[in-house]
């Protein structure tokens, strides 16, 4: 019989891919070809195994201080993780599986991990005697960060990274409404709520896969979470403008537009990747716009010097730290660093001052991050009004729920990761004077 089973097997791949350096959501590709259960349980495994990431390695240090090989480090973790976070397998055969597992990556670690498992099964570490980094598995300089940006609220923000998020569908409510959307989800035994906040998005909760939902074969809903929905809102392009998105990626925000207007805004979609950019023609064609706007694979900034004034509405989401992101990016935290806002901040007043040169006279911008770090947005919103021709405009008239309200400062959205229980992220709107 075997007693690791696929799930567990797919963890431990997936986990060696990651510290290649492939991202957790591609690592995890391979799980499609697993049943149901089988393919919740893998990444179930995956980003718990990630997100506790640091509080696990403190649990095996207890236990086995000192350097391990990946592997074996890895097959630890997973199986830490079933043990102090998850109770549907049984202690005794999480510990069997992990030593079988061993058996077969690295027969002498065999012992190693029977003995680590077995002593520390039941001695997890003690909320009072870890460090908040290492409670929540935040590296320590973010954690100082943060404790200089929010003081006292520091925890909850990392307890709000730590946090499984939802799955956000957003409905093209132009062609199909939200109630029906959400019976239909029903119908599949999903957990599905309408927002609270947004009259379009609809919170998911459980296990699924997106091309088992059928509206979302039909191009009926997108996935986004509801704060990076907001952008389409303060945009508020209208039937007719001409719309360009300099950084479109998959077209999520681009989608959005045409939505919002029933295809009638004229949308130029811009990134450097023609991955994505392939991407974001199936998600055009999937949603029924693939004729409604045009795809340049060109930098934003090299479009701009042949495109000046051309644009009514430019849409910048701008390349971040995604910090505010944390929670569904779980293995980023251990790829930032305290010495890249230097360079992200100068990329983004670059990209912020070639929407400026894109937008006609009397345009409207948007600059949004999922990020809300000093760095990567008010000290680029400020540079660029003090360099150029633009002003800030409030966007609190174009926010779709009064409670939405509690979260705009100085006329710009700021939503730290948790708010409203939504992703970090920062919007702000801008209008060329001429």
């Amino acid at each position: 019989m075997n007693v690791i089973g696929p799930a567990r097997q797919g963890a431990l791949v997936a986990l060696g891919e990651v510290r290649k350096g492939l991202t957790v959501s591609d690592a995890l590709r391979s799980a499609k070809m697993l049943s149901g259960p089988d393919r919740a349980l893998e990444t179930q495994l995956v980003y718990g195994a990630l997100r506790h990431r640091r509080y696990l390695d403190v649990w095996i240090a207890r236990y086995r201080p000192g350097w391990l090989d990946g592997v074996v480090r890895d097959i630890l973790r997973l199986a830490f993780f079933q043990l102090g976070f998850l109770d549907r397998v049984p202690d005794y055969a999480v510990v069997n599986a992990a030593v079988e597992q061993a058996k077969q990556v690295n027969p002498g670690a065999a012992l190693l991990v029977n003995a680590v498992l077995r002593r520390g099964q039941h001695h997890p570490p003690r909320p009072d005697s870890l460090t908040l980094g290492e409670r929540y598995s935040h590296p320590d300089w973010l954690v100082e960060k943060w404790r200089h940006r929010y003081g006292e609220g520091t925890e909850s923000v990392l307890h709000a990274n730590n946090r499984i998020p939802p799955l956000m569908l957003r409905v093209n409510v132009k062609r199909e409404s939200r109630e029906k959307i959400l019976q239909d989800l029903k119908a599949q035994g999903l957990h599905a709520i309408r927002s609270l906040y947004l009259p379009e998005s609809i919170r998911v909760t459980g296990s699924l896969w997106l091309e088992d939902i059928a509206a979302f074969r039909q191009g009926l809903v997108t996935v986004q979470d509801e704060s990076s929905m907001l952008v389409g809102w303060v945009l508020n392009a209208q039937p007719g403008d001409d719309v360009v998105d300099m950084a479109a990626g998959v077209g999520g925000k681009a989608i959005h537009v045409l939505e919002r207007t029933d295809g009638a805004a004229h949308l130029t979609a811009l990134d450097i990747s023609r991955d994505r950019l392939s991407l974001l023609d199936e998600n055009l064609r999937r949603t029924g716009y693939q004729d409604a706007g045009r795809v340049v694979c060109q930098a934003a900034e090299t479009f701009a010097q042949t495109h000046s004034g051309e644009f009514d509405r430019v849409l910048l989401d701008a390349p971040c730290s995604g910090l505010g992101v944390l929670r569904r990016r779980v293995d980023a935290k251990w790829t930032k660093q305290p010495d890249q806002f230097m360079d992200l901040t100068r990329r983004q007043v670059m990209l912020l001052n070639a929407a400026v040169r894109l937008a006609k006279p009397n345009g409207v911008m948007v600059y949004s991050t999922c990020s809300t770090e000093p760095e990567e947005t008010l000290e680029v919103i400020d540079q660029v009004i003090r360099d150029g021709d633009v002003a800030l405009e409030d966007a609190t008239a174009y926010l779709p729920h009064p409670k939405l309200r509690d979260f705009v400062t100085q006329g710009m959205v700021v939503l730290a990761p948790g708010d409203l229980d939504m992703d970090g992220f920062f919007i702000a709107r801008l209008r060329k004077r001429r």
